[in-house]
């Protein structure tokens, strides 16, 4: 647990794309990947103002995918966008329907050490939606518990990526939301993987009442998913992993 929390704070204490990008090559390398792609799905030629794309993925891939304009078809890409959790490369065709052209991507990205993969996609309302992608040849190479580690560092590498693009337009970090007792005992217990159900037993309140207070978190932390807004409310520190690891 302390060597999954010193890695996570690294991505806390990033100020600039420069110690991030330093925190996403630290946590391929110690996850037992050896490429990452952290970045919001824009037009990679004029990428707008506040967007943010970091990789160290073959620089032949990616003049490769350019000439050939895979970015519009990746299928990681559209995988991305039917699903809030992280997902292996293997099982992309468990998610879309695989067309020639996707099959054409996956196939020459082998060439270029990107044989396997696990996309961590990330659904903000209002933003630009994002995946943070860490690969290698093959997945024999992977630490244990790799996969559930690189999906809290992919969503931690956000939250520091969007804490940073505000600084870089000059708007003020948002303050720690606040939440009543009830919503923060909530929030906790969805992290352990309660039921709306499960979490009104528990506090002693109907099922209605405890959906409302987990709704009530998640109107705090601006409508975020529920998974994502359990790694935002870990990342500014509201709750610990103790928190949901205690029974």
């Amino acid at each position: 647990m302390k060597h999954v929390n010193a890695l996570l704070q690294t991505f806390r204490e990033a100020r600039t794309e420069e110690e991030l990008f330093a925190a996403l090559i630290k946590a391929t390398e110690v996850l037992g990947f050896s490429q990452v792609a952290m970045g919001h799905h824009v037009d990679l030629g004029s990428p707008p103002h506040g967007a943010i794309r970091l990789t160290n993925y073959n620089q032949d891939w990616i003049a490769h995918g350019m000439d050939r304009d895979y970015f519009a078809d990746d299928p990681i890409h559209l995988a991305s966008t039917k699903t809030v959790n992280g997902f292996l490369w293997q099982e992309v065709d468990q998610i879309i329907n695989l067309t020639a052209r996707h099959k054409q991507v996956l196939a020459e990205a082998v060439g270029f050490g990107l044989g396997a993969g696990f996309t961590v996609p990330v659904h903000l309302p209002g933003e630009y939606h994002g995946t943070c992608s860490f690969a290698a040849p093959s997945l024999d190479q992977l630490h244990e518990n790799a996969l559930p580690i690189a999906q809290l560092c992919g969503t931690f590498a956000f939250e520091a990526a969007r804490r940073i693009m505000r600084r870089r337009m000059n708007l003020e970090d948002k303050p720690m939301p606040e939440l009543r007792p009830r919503e923060l005992q909530a929030l906790i217990l969805v992290g352990r993987g309660k039921t709306d159900g499960e979490i009104g037993a528990i506090l002693g309140v109907s099922q209605a009442t405890a959906h409302g207070h987990v709704e009530g978190a998640r109107r705090a932390y601006g409508n975020a998913q529920r998974a994502y807004m359990i790694v935002r409310a870990l990342f500014d520190g509201q709750i610990s992993f103790a928190d949901l690891l205690r029974r």
